[in-house]
């Protein structure tokens, strides 16, 4: 190390071109990393898409679902199979291990189909969907007219909008949603059908050859080529009409003589509505991997270049846009980021009194900042909530390490304050005050960085949430370290030290003020940055609210008191801090245990609050929208579904809170989205706090929003849209705690779904629940009886013929209109099917051209069968959804809930249950961490103990460890946050930084001992006074900065904070509690040398 620090002070006009590099490619470097709101913590799936159209879930499960749930289990990596078979389709969800390629499982995924395909029915084509995550539904938009209805507005959507969004760069898939398919239908009337002796398969063939368009080549005519082409489509409903189906008596039978043709709807499965008024919209997926941020500039870009092209009247109106909550988290953290910056210059310029001295060291932190953003590039880690979070609590360390340094050159060159010294010599005692702190810093660093480095164990959503942590603090570290020792030092010796260079004696002739005037200018200029900062925030509507500038500071009065009064306190400190110590120590010496006895009470304290907090996984984001999501029972109608959905947006955007509600009933046009047409999904856009009511906020508006959208027969489940998704993702169920039933039999899993729903409510913490009703959906059923059907000559074919067309309809072509193309669609009128009598009493034409009611040849009953099949790993899957109250834990809940079902619920043989959420991912993440973190603590010992080589003094310094740990719990316990990963997280830094001044003091104090005499007790108090003189200031500043950076996160309120709050909150505690150690380690010190001076004697 030395031989660098030499070579540094040697090249310093290399060394600032390599760090002024550093600082244009960090800016660089920020507008080329992709950003979020939160890591996309989504499981890492493949998702396989099936079409049967019109068939019964229990068809879909039995010949599509499980076939290809079996076939897709071989492909490497697997680590769960979900299947859900709805009507008409078939979702598989295959969630791969984190470790294996996206699009190598995707590969992988589509070679298996190819082969499993063939076991399907015919005309089941499966396909992968969209190269999106889970969390890549990031913009919503609506299209809204006067002028044009739903049809219109869905063909504009389908057929220009929705293409031109697509190419879009970074866009996966645009999906349509609501209003309806335009579709040309054929109502055919049965009875003038069996008039004429028709079929209705004569009259499906006879549409088929009648769209019909061909080419012939060419022809050659005077040297001319001309292209042969016989056009035949289908262009309106007149030819339609006109389609000869048969003769009778010579007659020729046209389409039009036994039905009515006319344009409708196609068959829906979904419905968008907005304050309570159905409309047209689509959702933008995000392709795997890409900028959420960037993606959605260049859709609203491509929105401004085609609204031009739009019909007169349309437009594009966004209803959820991920930007907003990215600009507003990310602002919280980078205002946060600029504020402690600021307060950390402050107490810098505090405390060294040397201008030029205070400024150095505060460079250091923008440049070790901009150094973790080129890593952050270099490594591809996004910028977002998580990986900022390890920023801001790296913040007050970053100067530290620089303090130190800075202090120690210092106080080289000035021993000898009499003496003048030459270029060399000064370079000597820069090179010396570095050395002698070199390894001490680097010491400190690694026992920072090695116990954070633990929470890379983690894996699941707790390693995608805070890996990102861990790396961005490293980074930071890292550059703070380099700096201290690299660029430092020669910032030292030509700004500061050599007063024979030309920019020293250039900065002392521009020196026209004293000191003080220029730190009060200073300290004016950042008060003035800060307030501006504070002002942009404040921007509302028409230009500048100046009550919202009062508003905030009376908001974070506690924060500007806390801050002033300490910095206050800092300052009064700066000029007394040695005095004080001089006084302290000698008297602590003489009453050593009026000193030990605080940090005694203070670890009691560690073990009475250490069982007394809660715990849960991780602290929920306010995302500035609500979720909410209504479920009807199975046996619900579209329309009724659609009705309950209009009625209660009506009533959500009632409330002055709101600003808009867009609902969802079933689902969009998607692979990503398997929802049955009884679940609603309705986005609750909330305005900004400052306009709710007196007294509001959002727990409060969730409660009113809930009791006035109370409907019997309906379950109401809320969460936020991005929360919603990771549950779905990585539980397979809608709510952050469920309860999963396994089985053979459908029935026999609803039936124990509902035993344990009604059990769970006597479990202290239940506050509501919903138990899937599986088999809730009636089905009307023709069983044919072949022995009947065999007299008439009919085969089952035919007879399954006439209830698919008759009944259900079938789309029989597609017709062309330019680029647009619509299905033509044969089915018997309204009036031959609406009710179960006509339903029994449809007639069938048989070879010899009688006619019989299906009633003769088919056993027709009515029965309730399921609306949605679930399953995982071929396993039939029910679910319990469950909603704690706020009081208890999810782990706790958990444990009790397992204990009262085993005592009071039966569980059939060959069914069992297992609860599912986010408190899996907690009880994995702490049972490593149980084992991960003695080891930490077992790593910080090694280390210090590799510094002093001493078991005693490395316990002396480790003792700041449980000392701190007391702090953070009882700082997490007047805050009321519950224990966490993200609190765990804080700890673990606290846990690197508690020891930092315990290194730093006891490698001085052993530094004193070699230099200096030791031959009586007075002498070890020399030496150990003299230590904690000269080492004080750095050491309280350090603290200080460390302390003063988090506190504005503390008070913070922006979106974003519930997120960092609780990572920031243990260290603030401990290093507040920490401070004892500078009075703590010279006196366990004391009694260590003196022990040691007594086995000397012997």
């Amino acid at each position: 190390m030395d031989k660098l620090i030499k070579f540094c002070l040697k090249n310093r006009f290399f060394v600032y071109m390599i760090f002024g590099s550093l600082v244009i490619f960090g800016f660089y470097s920020i507008t080329q990393v992709p950003m979020d709101a939160i890591p996309d913590i989504g499981e890492n799936q493949v998702i396989v898409y099936a079409d049967w159209e019109g068939r019964s879930p229990k068809d879909v499960e039995n010949q599509v679902t499980y076939p290809l749930t079996t076939a897709l289990q071989g492909i490497p990596g697997v680590k769960e199979i979900r299947g859900q078979s709805g009507f008409g389709l078939s979702m598989i969800y295959i969630i791969f291990k984190d470790n294996v390629d996206y699009y190598f499982a995707r590969t992988r995924t589509l070679e298996k189909l190819n082969y499993a395909a063939k076991d399907l029915p015919e005309g089941v084509i499966p396909t992968l969907g969209p190269d999106g995550t889970g969390l890549g539904q990031i913009f919503w938009y609506t299209l809204e007219s006067d002028k044009h209805n739903l049809t219109e507005l869905r063909s504009i959507q389908d057929w220009y909008v929705r293409y031109a969004l697509a190419s879009v760069e970074g866009v996966s898939e645009i999906a349509s949603i609501g209003g309806y398919v335009k579709q040309y239908q054929i109502d055919i009337d049965p009875n003038k059908l069996f008039a004429y002796g028709i079929r209705s398969s004569m009259i499906m063939e006879a549409v088929k050859k009648s769209n019909i368009d061909v080419g012939a080549k060419v022809v050659e005519l005077n040297g001319v080529e001309f292209l042969i082409r016989g056009v035949g489509f289908i262009k309106t409903n007149t030819d339609i009409e006109n389609i000869v189906i048969g003769s009778n008596k010579g007659i020729p039978v046209r389409i039009k003589d036994v039905a009515i043709v006319q344009i409708g709807s196609d068959f829906r499965r979904g419905i968008l509505d907005k304050n309570g008024k159905e409309a047209v919209g689509g959702v933008v997926i995000m392709r795997y991997r890409e900028n959420p941020l960037r993606v959605i500039q260049n859709i609203k870009a491509k929105i401004e270049s085609i609204s031009p092209g739009l019909p007169d009247g349309v437009k594009i109106v966004p209803f959820y846009d991920r930007t907003q909550l990215i600009n507003e988290t990310l602002m919280t953290l980078l205002e946060s980021i600029i504020v402690i910056i600021f307060i950390t210059m402050a107490v810098v310029l505090s405390f060294f009194l040397p201008f030029r001295m205070s400024m150095v060291i505060s460079l250091t932190m923008p440049v070790a900042i901009l150094f973790s953003f080129i890593m952050m590039n270099i490594f591809k880690i996004d910028i977002h909530i998580m990986s900022l979070a390890g920023i801001i609590i790296a913040i007050g360390t970053i100067v530290d390490m620089g303090i130190v340094v800075t202090e120690n050159i210092h106080r080289n060159l000035t021993e000898n304050p009499h003496e003048e010294l030459s270029s060399e010599m000064i370079k000597d005692a820069v090179f010396k005050g570095t050395y002698e702190v070199a390894r001490s810093v680097a010491g400190a660093i690694l026992t920072t960085i090695i116990p954070f480095l633990a929470i890379l164990v983690l894996q699941g959503q707790s390693a995608k949430l805070f890996h990102p942590v861990v790396y961005t603090k490293t980074f930071v570290l890292i550059g703070s370290l380099v700096c201290a020792i690299v660029l430092l030092p020669s910032l030292y010796y030509d700004f500061i030290a050599n007063t024979h260079g030309f920019i020293v004696k250039f900065i002392l002739k521009l020196k026209t003020y004293k000191l003080i005037k220029l730190k009060i200018i200073v300290l004016t200029v950042l008060f003035v940055i800060l307030t501006e900062r504070i002002m942009t925030l404040t921007k509302v509507y028409q230009g500048f609210n100046y009550n919202r500038i009062i508003e905030w500071f009376v908001s974070n009065i506690y924060m500007l008191l806390f801050s002033a009064g300490f910095l206050t306190f800092l300052v009064f400190l700066s000029t007394r801090l040695k005095s004080i110590m001089a006084v302290i120590i000698p008297w602590g010496l003489k009453n050593r245990w009026f000193l030990i006895i605080p940090a005694m009470i203070f670890l009691f304290s560690l073990y009475l609050l250490a069982f007394r907090i809660q715990n849960e996984f991780k602290p929920s984001l306010d995302e500035g929208s609500l979720l909410f999501m209504p479920v009807l029972l199975p046996s619900a109608s579209i329309n009724q579904v659609h009705e309950i959905m209009k009625k209660q947006n009506e009533i959500i955007i009632s409330f002055p809170e709101v600003a808009s509600a867009v609902g969802k009933l079933g689902r969009i046009e998607s692979a990503t989205d398997p929802a049955d047409i009884t679940m609603i999904e309705t986005i609750i856009n909330l305005k900004p706090k400052k306009l709710w009511r007196k007294g509001m906020n959002s727990i409060k508006l969730k409660k009113e929003l809930n009791n006035a959208l109370k409907i019997p027969g309906v379950s109401n489940i809320w969460t936020q849209p991005i929360q919603n998704r990771i549950d779905m993702l990585s539980t397979g169920i809608r709510t952050s705690v469920g309860i999963k039933v396994f089985g053979s039999d459908l029935y026999e899993i609803e039936k124990l779904s509902i035993k344990l729903e009604n059990a769970i409510k006597n479990v202290p913490g239940y506050d509501s629940s919903f138990s899937e009703r599986i088999t809730g959906k009636p089905y009307f059923e023709y069983i044919i009886n072949r022995e009947e059907i065999a007299r008439f000559g009919l085969s089952i074919s035919d007879v399954q013929d006439v209830i698919a067309t008759s009944i259900g309809g079938e789309n029989l072509t597609i017709t062309y209109e330019g680029r647009e193309k619509y299905p033509i669609r044969i089915r018997y009128m309204r009036e031959y099917r609406d009710n179960l009598e006509n339903l029994t009493n449809i007639l069938i034409i048989t070879p010899g051209g009688d006619k019989i009611p299906i009633s003769r040849i088919a056993d027709i009953h009515y029965e309730m069968g399921p609306a949605m099949i679930s399953s995982e790993n071929s396993m039939l899957r029910g679910v319990v959804y469950l909603n704690l109250k706020n009081t208890v834990g999810a782990v706790d809940f958990v444990k009790n809930a397992r204990k009262y079902i085993k005592d009071n619920v039966e569980i059939p043989k060959g069914y069992y249950y297992k609860f599912a959420g986010d408190f899996i991912n907690q009880k994995e993440a702490f049972d490593k961490l149980k084992f991960i973190l003695p080891l930490c603590l077992l790593l910080i010992f090694i280390i210090i103990y590799f510094t002093f080589k001493s078991v005693i003094q490395s316990l002396i310094v480790f003792l700041a460890v449980p000392i701190s740990l007391s702090g953070g719990l009882i700082m997490l316990w007047i805050f009321g946050f519950n224990m966490s990963i993200a609190v765990v997280v804080g700890f673990i830094a606290l846990l690197g930084i508690a020891v930092d001044d315990g290194i730093i003091l006891t490698t001085y104090i052993n530094q004193l001992r070699d230099e200096l005499p030791m031959k009586t007790v007075d002498d070890v108090h020399i030496i150990i006074t003299k230590a904690a003189i000269q080492r004080v200031r750095p050491l309280f500043m350090t603290s200080s900065t460390t302390i003063l950076a988090l506190v504005p996160i503390l008070w913070s309120t922006g979106r974003g904070s519930e997120m960092i709050k609780p990572m920031s909150i243990p260290s603030i505690g401990g290093m507040l509690i920490v401070i004892i150690s500078i009075f703590m380690t010279p006196i366990l010190n004391s009694f260590y040398l003196e022990w040691k001076l007594k086995e000397m004697k012997k």
